[in-house]
């Protein structure tokens, strides 16, 4: 399936709906109950990197000219450079942070289909990575639907693994597709 215009992004946009994928088999056996534990000092929760992940669709979407999703508070508490105890008195359940990904990276992947060209080429305006060698927005959309994603999966995998659970296989997602989220 051609995921993007004129091919832009359709290796991005694969890769980001595996991912998206393999983040729902990290999280499947997570209760909520758990997802502020921090087994190991420094390691950050699944709360905390959910919730960066989530703000970082908005990230995403604003390179491709869409609007942020999440609400401030998150962009508050799970901007980079925050760490887990910062989190909001009313923290967004295991459902809402997972959901706001899933359609915040649905959207992303959308939004792609309708950048131009010129849009990709331009030179990017994040701060953080004027030194790196990530310079059009072409980059930054492409590190934030993969090598980014794919950086807080590692930390969700390696909390899992500190708790004690056993390592997931991307092959087991067809068998939990989509089943995190439960419906209202």
């Amino acid at each position: 399936m051609l995921c993007c215009k004129e091919h832009m992004f359709e290796n991005e946009c694969v890769l980001n709906e595996f991912m998206v994928e393999y983040m729902n088999l990290l999280v499947a056996d997570i209760d909520e109950s758990e997802f502020d534990h921090q087994p190991i000092e420094g390691f950050n929760p699944p709360r905390w990197t959910l919730g960066h992940l989530a703000i970082y669709t908005d990230y995403a979407l604003r390179a491709t000219g869409g609007r942020f999703q999440c609400p401030k508070q998150w962009h508050r508490s799970f901007a980079r450079g925050t760490t887990s105890d910062q989190t909001p008195e009313d923290l967004p359940s295991k459902n809402e942070l997972i959901k706001k990904i899933i359609d915040g990276f649905s959207t992303v992947r959308d939004r792609c289909q309708q950048m131009d060209a010129s849009a990709v080429a331009a030179r990017h305006s994040v701060p953080f990575l004027s030194s790196t060698p990530l310079t059009t927005v072409g980059h930054v959309v492409s590190h934030l639907m993969t090598t980014h994603f794919s950086g807080h999966l590692v930390q969700l995998s390696a909390w899992r693994r500190a708790c004690g659970r056993p390592p997931v296989e991307p092959n087991q997602a067809a068998e939990t597709k989509s089943s995190n989220i439960t419906n209202p």
